[in-house]
């Protein structure tokens, strides 16, 4: 039996839990429920890589002139960050423990995020033949993966577990219409 989104605040989340056994539409919805915080750890991210983004290229267009570059990444880290830390502690990773506690580790996430932002982006301005807001749209993408793993683990404190270790990627097929049988066929 699969678990059920019971524990889960979410109106929409306890609508999709009556969808696990359609025919169609259970295999997603089960995926959905199976890597429920990687999928909203893009969405959070994609939607906080844009909201960062611009906040440091609006600065840099109105601050540009009279400002470094560098300065300007560093006046609108503090920024991005609240906004990222809100998203992934409230929407992704559901945490319930204390914020003196994780946002200081988030923060420091960040900060390690940032000191290989303010190395990096001046010696990628040198060597890549982009202009500095393409540079930095390369910096942000990597920032991405390795943010994932250090908020998952230390951020939000690993120790809980969330996914169930060895589960496949993907959803094993359940209606008996789908379920492989020895020799590598469907039954019908």
């Amino acid at each position: 039996m699969q678990p059920t989104a019971s524990g889960s605040s979410n109106r929409y989340e306890r609508l999709l839990d009556g969808l696990r056994d359609h025919r169609t539409l259970g295999r997603p919805v089960r995926f959905y429920f199976r890597r429920r915080e990687q999928l909203l750890y893009l969405v959070v991210g994609a939607w906080n890589t844009i909201f960062g983004y611009s906040v440091w290229a609006i600065m840099q267009y109105l601050l540009g002139d009279y400002l470094n570059y560098l300065v300007i990444v560093v006046l609108s880290w503090p920024i991005a960050v609240l906004n990222a830390y809100l998203g992934y502690r409230y929407i992704v990773f559901r945490s319930r423990g204390p914020v003196l506690k994780e946002l200081p580790r988030f923060s420091l996430v960040y900060l390690v995020t940032l000191a290989v932002n303010l190395v990096l982006l001046p010696i990628a301005l040198r060597v890549l033949p982009f202009n500095i807001y393409v540079v930095q749209a390369l910096l942000t993408t990597i920032v991405v993966v390795c943010s994932y793993l250090s908020h998952r683990y230390y951020s939000f404190g690993g120790a809980r577990r969330r996914d169930v270790p060895g589960a496949p990627f993907y959803d094993r097929p359940g209606t008996p219409e789908d379920r492989p049988v020895p020799n590598g066929r469907k039954e019908l």
